[in-house]
């Protein structure tokens, strides 16, 4: 099962659709929010979507966290500033001992951000249009087979600038 994790588009969509016309075998998209509208840009045929609301989007229909279970693996998904997530991971990692999930994937800070605490994965994919950490805009790559996830940071990269230039 390989997952794109995206997160904090803030009205730039077309960078994740741009990254998943170029990525094979995606199984799964998870967006962690800020800007949901954004996803209306995305070709999501044939795709499974999980996505969340952030502080940004005011979609009373979207949920603002989400406990899916993808490949066996239980995924507690949220944008994070309902956990405080800028101030460390106390709270988001009670949280995800009390629904016993094995990967946490959160955004809201516009920095990417992986670690294994207790045998939960905490995952940041980054800001594909607004990065705070300073590094290039960036997305995710969870990947799950047979029990093992790995989990990898992608530079949304100049090359992918061009390409939207030049339509």
């Amino acid at each position: 099962m390989k997952i794109a994790v995206f997160s904090d588009s803030h009205g730039q969509g077309w960078r994740i659709n741009e990254v998943l016309s170029k990525l094979a075998e995606i199984d799964c998209l998870v967006f962690v929010g800020d800007k949901f509208a954004d996803l209306k840009d995305v070709d999501l045929d044939e795709l499974g979507v999980v996505a969340v609301r952030g502080n940004h989007t005011f979609n009373p229909d979207l949920p603002r966290e989400k406990l899916v279970e993808i490949a066996g693996q239980k995924i507690f998904v949220t944008h994070g500033d309902n956990y405080s997530i800028k101030r460390g991971l106390n709270s988001i990692y009670y949280r995800a001992q009390e629904l016993e999930a094995d990967i946490v994937i959160f955004g809201h800070t516009h920095s990417r951000f992986i670690k294994e605490e207790e045998g939960i994965l905490f995952f940041n994919p980054g800001s594909i249009s607004l990065p705070r950490d300073g590094a290039a805009p960036a997305y995710g790559i969870i990947e799950i087979s047979d029990g093992n996830i790995t989990a990898e940071h992608y530079d949304f990269t100049k090359e992918d600038l061009k390409v939207r230039k030049q339509e």
